[in-house]
């Protein structure tokens, strides 16, 4: 979909790519219609800020632990920006990331290090790449060019024993990913997993969103997981704190305030 955290992380992650009119299914709404309505359920929202856990986990099972407090804004316009800070452990403490999205454009990216005490942008040919170690990329971060894929209702599907449209995004040219599938839930429109393809076709990883809250009646996952099936390695994001229409300033979602790092 258009919006993961989520920058916030959960706004960056379901960021999938999944927008374009098809035939209607069985009720009567097109995979367009769907996915729309799933965005809108999630983005109505002016702003948001939440703290979170990120949980690196490597195929023997070891586990790190980063903690992050990350914050989001949505304008009229259809515009997105959002700010990730990690807090712990001290090696990355200090690191911030900053997206600026637009639809009809491609993300603005930019990293801060502490320890080389610049911002630099993260340019296109290193979107492919993980994001500080996890099993996002930096791609996975941000949003989509909806006319840049083709889409499909491939059936509909229980998970977890909630019923979900199955939907399938593919790229007009495969950069990252050949396909993205996922599992909207029929009851309140929210992903339930997604599954990303390398560029060869072959199954890569795949996402899942669970623990939803409700706050000020905006239903939110609270966990996420994406587990890469290629390697064996995982990170799991926690969400707590949440925060929604705090009125957050713009000054946040500046490169002066990345490398504050507060």
């Amino acid at each position: 979909m258009k919006r993961l955290v989520m920058l916030g992380a959960v706004g960056m992650f379901m960021a999938a790519c999944l927008m374009h009119p098809l035939g209607a299914n069985a009720e009567g709404m097109s995979a367009y219609q769907i996915v729309k309505k799933s965005e809108a359920l999630m983005e109505q929202a002016k702003d948001s800020k939440s703290e979170m856990l990120m949980t690196l986990i490597d195929k023997k099972g070891n586990k790190r632990e980063r903690k992050l407090l990350s914050y989001a804004k949505n304008y009229p316009d259809g515009a997105k920006k959002a700010l990730l800070i990690f807090q712990s452990p001290a090696d990355v403490k200090g690191t911030s990331f900053l997206v600026w999205s637009n639809e009809k454009k491609d993300d603005q990216q930019w990293l801060y290090l502490p320890a080389l005490q610049r911002v630099r942008q993260v340019t296109s040919s290193s979107k492919g790449d993980s994001f500080m170690g996890s099993e996002f990329s930096f791609y996975d971060m941000g949003t989509r060019n909806l006319e840049k894929n083709t889409y499909k209702l491939l059936k509909e599907e229980a998970v977890d024993g909630q019923a979900c449209y199955v939907i399938e995004s593919i790229p007009k040219e495969a950069e990252f990913y050949s396909k993205v599938i996922t599992w909207i839930r029929k009851e309140n429109f929210l992903p339930a997993k997604m599954q990303f393809y390398d560029t060869k076709g072959a199954f890569l990883k795949e996402g899942t969103m669970t623990k939803i809250v409700t706050i000020k009646n905006i239903n939110t996952p609270t966990h996420i997981e994406m587990r890469n099936a290629q390697n064996g390695r995982a990170t799991i994001l926690d969400l707590s704190n949440i925060q929604y229409d705090s009125g957050l300033s713009e000054d946040i979602f500046t490169q002066r305030y990345m490398q504050r790092g507060n």
